[in-house]
């Protein structure tokens, strides 16, 4: 499912218009530990000329677990959510998070989103642990579980779907500041990665990471 996923949204972004995969940087390849490496991590980041940047980070451990996290950050200041897409795979178990968070914000043009989440509500739910972000997140959010083709389905009409939004949304300046201000939550109150981006970067490259890599706000590369 993950490899599925991973090159299919691969393809939907290179297909967009104004979208350019960046050149690989030192974040590209990582491994943890760097001798007998039981995680793989292999990053690649794209950036949609108008929106901002998408991450997407592929996890290949030893254990027969594999994650795929792709974060869109809209860093220009176009007013939509954030989206948070985390996939995990491992022997019969499966499961895809499609979150979107408003950081503040509540009014945007989503309908397309609702639509979504109306398709694929049926689903089961994916059981998680209480934490702050939860409350957070946007109700059409997608936590679900499933067979591959549904999670796959659903993950690729969630990024479509979230894509097509671009081109109408407005920029506002000042939505950069919330967006700013969310992501500074999420390295101060704890994210989904926190401990495995600590574990392999240490504290101070986990910061730089989620900063310059994840949740760009800014216009820089």
């Amino acid at each position: 499912m993950i490899k599925t996923i991973k090159q299919q949204l691969s393809e939907i972004l290179t297909g967009t218009k104004e979208c350019r995969k960046l050149p690989e940087d030192s974040y590209s390849h990582m491994k943890y530990p760097k001798i007998f490496s039981l995680m793989d991590f292999r990053v690649d980041r794209y950036r949609i000329e108008g929106y901002g940047h998408v991450m997407m980070m592929h996890t290949a451990t030893k254990m027969g677990m594999e994650l795929l996290t792709v974060s869109f950050m809209p860093s220009e200041g176009l007013r939509m959510p954030y989206l948070l897409i985390d996939a995990m795979e491992m022997k019969k178990k499966s499961c895809v998070f499609a979150e979107y968070y408003g950081c503040g914000e509540n009014d945007f043009p989503d309908e397309n989103l609702k639509s979504i989440y109306e398709q694929f509500k049926g689903l089961p739910d994916y059981k998680e642990k209480e934490n702050w972000y939860i409350r957070e997140r946007m109700p059409y959010s997608l936590i679900k579980s499933g067979t591959e083709e549904e999670l796959v389905s659903m993950t690729l009409a969630s990024a479509r779907g979230y894509l097509s939004m671009i081109p109408s949304a407005k920029k506002d300046p000042s939505y950069l500041l919330k967006l700013e201000q969310f992501r500074t939550r999420m390295i101060e109150e704890g994210n989904p990665s926190s401990k495995t981006l600590e574990m392999l970067l240490k504290k101070d490259g986990a910061l730089r990471f989620m900063k310059e890599v994840v949740m760009p706000v800014d216009q820089t590369e």
